[in-house]
């Protein structure tokens, strides 16, 4: 059994490995057998595999929403487009939450010219330099002339500031993936990358589940139309709610009080998944 992956690859379906991220998301032994069985039905040789994820997603999601919230974690990376701040934003959270003070969207003054950084952070005398790269097309990568043009933007903001190489970290932070060549670059040159898996250790996937940063647009209970009008506001993450409850009232729809609290209450959950 083949399926076909969102870049056009194809690759043997592994129960194994569809196990692994039914369990990365929270769920138990149990239950990710038991959505395994559920799937029998649905997989064919050929399936797409988003469509699998989704059917994945649906059967998880009558058996424990929360962990369905976490299991289909990228495509809510994914609605958060088609503007890039969002992603900034859930970025400079991050970093904030690492310890930098943090400010998205600074001008800064290069020896040459002037350059817009997506966040820009400050901690124990080192300057975080983070371009972010937000894709919601299934299957881009960044490939080397990324880290190419990034690396001489953020070399000239240091010529500028008369910073020594340790005294600065670029970053390249992407919910897509990374060419090897791209990899490769950044490494020599001391830029580091984030990907949506990469590295293995310290990935996007990693961080958000981490640091339980997760975007409101994993939420069930919410409508595209009111996902959107949360993001309208500069609301971004599930603890943007919980800090402001009193937002829901006003979003497109069918507003009631128990409808706010199964919202807030999939927030508080989410938030708590160990």
């Amino acid at each position: 059994m083949k399926i076909v992956k969102a870049n056009g690859e194809v690759e043997h379906f592994s129960e194994a490995k569809l196990l692994r991220s039914l369990k990365r998301a929270g769920a138990s032994e149990e239950i990710a057998r038991e959505v395994l069985q559920l799937l029998q039905e649905d997989i064919h040789n050929g399936i797409p595999s988003h469509r699998l994820q989704r059917r994945a997603f649906r059967h998880l999601k009558h058996l424990r929403k929360p962990i369905a919230s976490r299991y289909d974690l990228k495509r809510a990376i994914n609605e958060l487009g088609p503007s890039g701040y969002p992603f900034e934003r859930l970025m400079g959270e991050i970093f904030t939450h690492q310890g930098y003070q943090v400010s998205v969207g600074k001008i800064m003054r290069g020896k040459c010219v002037q350059h817009e950084v997506d966040v820009v952070g400050n901690r124990d005398k080192t300057l975080l330099l983070v371009e972010c790269k937000y894709r919601n097309a299934p299957g881009y990568k960044c490939d080397v002339k990324v880290p190419l043009y990034i690396h001489s933007r953020f070399e000239d903001i240091r010529a500028a500031k008369g910073l020594s190489a340790e005294h600065v970290q670029g970053v390249i932070a992407t919910n897509a993936r990374f060419s090897g060549d791209a990899i490769d670059y950044a490494a020599c040159v001391g830029l580091q990358l984030i990907g949506w898996d990469y590295p293995k250790q310290g990935s996007l996937r990693d961080l958000l589940d981490q640091l339980q940063l997760y975007p409101l647009t994993v939420l069930t209970e919410l409508s595209k139309a009111q996902k959107q009008a949360l993001l309208n506001k500069h609301m971004v993450l599930c603890r943007d709610i919980l800090e402001a409850p009193e937002t829901l009232e006003h979003l497109p729809g069918r507003i009631s009080e128990a409808w706010q609290q199964r919202v807030i209450k999939e927030c508080e959950r989410l938030v708590t998944l160990p």
